[in-house]
């Protein structure tokens, strides 16, 4: 038997080792979550500066984080701790819909939802009135939001907690606080997470946040739809008129593209309007929409009805995410198909009435389509009083297939809307049959039975350039996006 005599300060050197050991150990097990929460829920975190930072307090209480809850290598892993994360089809500056904000509010009024605002390297704000003009004031990279289910509330409270402690503004969404203010803070915020939990995935909601929980994105792809990156841009588009953009009808001189079978007629929009101005920020204030340029002055619009602006507005944001520019199309059977945006509204039926116009007024050409489309859109100052309006180039063109059974505008009437006098000038013609137009057309009562499509083309084209140009427009956006947009009902056939 082999013994091994050691001192008392060996002993003592060798206790105080494995007391250190032992520590160390302990450490480590402490923190081991935090390097699993990093490593293998999500590689992503890595490059997250907000969720790293917070990443290793919160797995003291036992909270993982992931940059992306629908991860096929997270979802397959077996939920054990609420879950802090962001969604890959909610990227930074995916701003609520009008119905996310319904259904977000909804649950929050029954108290079944909360959220933590967080803005990013903000203060403490003396007030939530302070809190929320701050945040508005302030740029996507900033304003975040994490949505939690009512039974995870202690989870979004070590959550504001630990937040707070790395200097960000916060402000605890939840109760007692104001459902409109809390709502405003939803509709604006650019970047939306969520707490992932058992008991938040059994919530049964229309709530985006809790929808996605616990889906996986599909395959070979990084987002939860067949398109990736954009919600339904397939799915969204069964629903809706033919796809397609204007620009490949062609023109005058170039030829259409598109075949016959699959052209659309009705009426495309889809111009991008051209500004007298440099706009820095769009506003929803009193009712009225204004534009701020970049001397800070406020710009006033022409007037419209909020419910039509609302409902062009949702038309342009429906049209980005499909890659589509129509709006309304009408068979040889009568059979009515409209944009979801515009359906049964004042806008939606205007334009479906407008879409069976042109015949009415040119009768007699061998064509088998007619189609309204925007050329051009432009925004101009009037005077000196701070206001703008619009002229629009359009034409109302009629189109049927050659023998390669590509369509082809047999006939091209141009027009140019004013929007200060709202009337529509005739201007030129063009096509194989423009000949053939009957010298007794009514060009004027045709450019007139369209102003209504022409003033609505003249939005549409500000509400892309705005889109396009990524224009700040938060303060009134609440308001603007819970407009009640209804009107008259959209009939299946015309």
């Amino acid at each position: 038997m082999l013994v091994i005599k050691t001192s008392k300060k060996r002993a003592c050197m060798a206790s105080r080792l494995l007391g250190l050991v032992t520590s160390l150990v302990a450490a480590a097990l402490l923190f081991y979550p935090v390097l699993v929460t990093a490593d293998s829920l999500d590689e992503g975190v890595q490059e997250d500066s907000f969720l790293l930072e917070i990443a290793a307090a919160l797995a003291a209480y036992d909270i993982d984080v992931t940059s992306n809850l629908n991860s096929r290598d997270v979802v397959r892993q077996r939920i054990q701790r609420p879950r802090l994360g962001r969604f890959p089809d909610l990227p930074i500056d995916s701003l609520a819909s009008s119905v996310e904000i319904v259904s977000w509010e909804s649950g929050y009024r029954e108290s079944e939802l909360g959220a933590v605002a967080i803005l990013i390297d903000g203060l403490a704000a003396e007030s939530s009135v302070a809190f929320i003009d701050r945040w508005l004031q302030s740029s996507a990279k900033q304003r975040l939001l994490v949505t939690f289910y009512a039974d995870d509330f202690s989870v979004a409270e070590k959550l504001a907690e630990v937040a707070a402690d790395y200097g960000h503004g916060i402000e605890f969404v939840f109760g007692d606080y104001p459902a409109t203010a809390a709502a405003e803070l939803y509709a604006t915020a650019a970047q939306r997470l969520a707490i992932d939990s058992r008991a938040a995935r059994k919530y049964r909601t229309e709530v985006t946040e809790f929808e996605y929980l616990g889906e996986r994105v599909r395959r070979k792809s990084n987002s939860l739809f067949v398109d990736d990156g954009n919600a339904g841009d397939s799915s969204l588009a069964r629903r809706e008129p033919s796809v397609f953009l204007k620009e490949t009808l062609g023109d005058e001189f170039n030829q259409s593209t598109i075949e016959a079978i699959i052209v659309p007629g009705g009426v495309a929009l889809g111009e991008i309007a051209r500004l007298d101005i440099v706009p820095t920020e769009f506003i929803f204030e009193n009712g009225e929409l204004l534009l701020i340029d970049e001397k800070a002055m406020v710009w006033k619009l022409p007037e419209i009805a909020m419910a039509d602006a609302k409902a062009l507005f949702d038309f342009v944001a429906r049209s980005e995410a499909i890659n589509s520019d129509a709006i309304v199309d009408i068979d040889a059977e009568g059979k009515v198909r409209i944009s979801s945006a515009l359906r049964d509204t004042e806008v939606g039926f205007a334009i479906m009435h407008a879409d069976t116009q042109p015949f009415e007024f040119v009768p007699n050409l061998p064509v088998t389509k007619s189609v309204i489309i925007d050329n051009g859109v432009n925004w101009k100052q009037v005077g000196n009083g701070g206001r703008l309006q619009f002229a629009v180039d359009y034409e109302v063109r009629f189109l049927s297939a050659d023998n390669m059974r590509i369509a082809q505008t047999r006939a091209a009437l141009a027009y140019e809307y004013d929007s200060s006098s709202k009337t529509s000038s005739y201007s030129d013609s063009w096509g194989r049959y423009a000949s053939r137009l009957d010298e007794n057309l009514d060009y004027s009562g045709l450019g007139k039975s369209m102003s209504e499509v022409a003033t609505y083309a003249g939005w549409v084209g500000l509400f892309r350039r705005l889109h396009e140009d990524q224009l700040n427009f938060l303060r009134g956006r609440y308001e603007f996006m819970k407009i009640d947009k209804s009107g008259q009902k959209t009939p299946s056939r015309y």
